[in-house]
């Protein structure tokens, strides 16, 4: 469990360095991983993006990376479903709607995955998700959060 939090605490390590012309986003992050000696966590960083999910080189495999991707689909300034997560970034990101939307059913199908290997529903596990958010998030964060302003050099 210690690989999955820590996974998930660095997944957007390399959001600042993006640009448009370079590397993806989680690509990056994972590239720098390895360099740091911490290969173990480049996968589930590499895999947690709308790219990567529609990639057979880059999806999610392993439980690290799967608990990480479908986590990673449920936060953004708030926990959301992944319906409401994936229509908030088509909604933010309008130029890669194509993409997201169609990363929705592996998103379902990896969120089933998971429920189904932890051996409860989507609703139970989803349940659980936003517990565990709720109880490592200020009772004001949402609040204080103010939902990051897309610029054109930004990856999904």
């Amino acid at each position: 469990m210690e690989r999955v939090t820590v996974a998930a605490l660095l997944h957007d390590i390399d959001k600042q360095l993006i640009r448009r012309d370079g590397p993806l986003h989680g690509e990056l992050g994972a590239q720098m991983l390895e360099q740091m000696g911490f290969g173990e966590l480049a996968p589930a960083v590499d895999s947690h993006t709308i790219e990567a999910i529609r990639d057979e080189r880059r999806y999610p495999r392993g439980w690290i990376s799967v608990i990480v991707w479908v986590a990673d689909k449920h936060v953004a300034q708030s926990f959301m479903t992944l319906d409401e997560r994936l229509d908030d970034m088509s909604a933010r990101y309008p130029a890669y709607r194509a993409e997201i939307e169609g990363a929705r059913e592996h998103g379902h199908a990896l969120e089933h995955e998971l429920a189904a290997a932890t051996g409860l529903g989507i609703d139970a596990l989803v349940a659980r998700l936003r517990d565990a958010w709720a109880a490592d998030s200020p009772p004001d964060a949402a609040a204080r959060r103010s939902p990051p302003t897309p610029t054109e050099s930004d990856h999904i």
